[in-house]
């Protein structure tokens, strides 16, 4: 029953009966000493909130051994900060290792957690169904912010394309491989969570429909949006190939042409005898007049032949 709590306001004073006299633990930043704390209170894996505050941190649910929690669990899921600018900062864990009697939450953002505890829930596991799903929430939530930018670079690559965009493009693309990423291992863990036997009543299996409809919707999203940016990001390659390819061409007509002049004019510029016009006062502008003749008769011909 959650009738009492503890907030992570711990000092190196408090004693290991204090935190097993409370049946809610939250842990928001916190240090590596009220961590080690915490680990040896309840008998946890010095190793269980290593990575909680990284996005590299696997979302997992299995049964956990401590003699201090029977029957506990553990359960790793994904919430998202929206302060910080990297998406390595606002991707945080929310790490919950509980049985029936205790939960302890470790994140990095207690905003969720403070929503969750103010609807007073009455058991755990109700507890936790209902902050799994707010996680959810934020993270969709952040997920649709990035629809009008997808939106704005696929309008973008119908028309052009600059740096700024290219720079949007990788940005996006990689703030949702770290989305996708999460969402592939978050999936599992939601699946063999609603499997638990705890969740037992009408309303908890209502919960844990709503659940997996989310997480299959996240998922969903996060597999459109990727593939919306992937082919936007097509789009923009073939343009930069399209307009490599025009320059080319141009490079290559212009060349020929100049070429073509050079060749009259290398021709007449030769120092042996017989060649027309040599003692004529007119000489040298007959040779322009052929050498610019024919480079505009060789452009005429490339024009129509669309290598421009």
């Amino acid at each position: 029953m959650l009738t009492k709590y503890q907030l992570s306001t711990y000092s190196s004073e408090k004693s290991p009966a204090d935190l097993k006299d409370c049946n809610l633990i939250l842990l928001t930043r916190a240090s590596k000493k009220e961590l080690h704390q915490v680990c040896r209170s309840f008998d946890l894996d010095p190793l269980t909130f290593d990575y909680c505050s990284s996005p590299e941190e696997v979302s997992r649910y299995h049964p956990l051994i401590s003699n201090a929690l029977p029957g506990g669990h553990i359960l790793v899921v994904y919430d998202f900060i929206t302060e910080p600018e990297k998406i390595e900062n606002q991707l945080t864990p929310a790490i919950m290792i509980f049985n029936q009697d205790t939960l302890i939450v470790c994140t990095d953002n207690s905003e969720t957690c403070q929503r969750q505890l103010a609807e007073k829930k009455s058991q755990i596991i109700d507890f936790i169904t209902g902050y799994i799903l707010k996680c959810q929430q934020n993270l969709m939530n952040a997920l649709l912010k990035y629809k009008p930018e997808i939106d704005r670079l696929d309008a973008a690559a119908q028309e052009s394309f600059n740096n700024d965009e290219l720079r949007t493009l990788t940005n996006l693309t990689r703030k949702l491989v770290f989305f996708e990423h999460t969402m592939n291992d978050q999936s599992e863990t939601i699946t063999a969570f609603i499997k638990n036997p705890l969740l037992e009543t009408i309303h908890q299996k209502d919960l844990c429909f709503e659940l997996d409809i989310q997480q299959r919707r996240l998922t969903k999203t996060i597999h459109i949006f990727r593939d919306l940016l992937d082919s936007i990001s097509g789009l923009f390659t073939e343009m930069m190939n399209s307009s490599l390819n025009n320059l080319m061409k141009f490079l290559d007509s212009a060349g020929l042409v100049i070429a073509t002049a050079a060749l009259v004019s290398g021709f007449m510029g030769m120092n042996v005898g017989g060649l027309p016009w040599k003692n004529t006062q007119f000489g040298f502008w007959f040779t322009v007049t052929i050498s610019v003749s024919l480079a505009i008769i060789i452009a005429i011909y490339l024009k129509r032949k669309s290598y421009r």
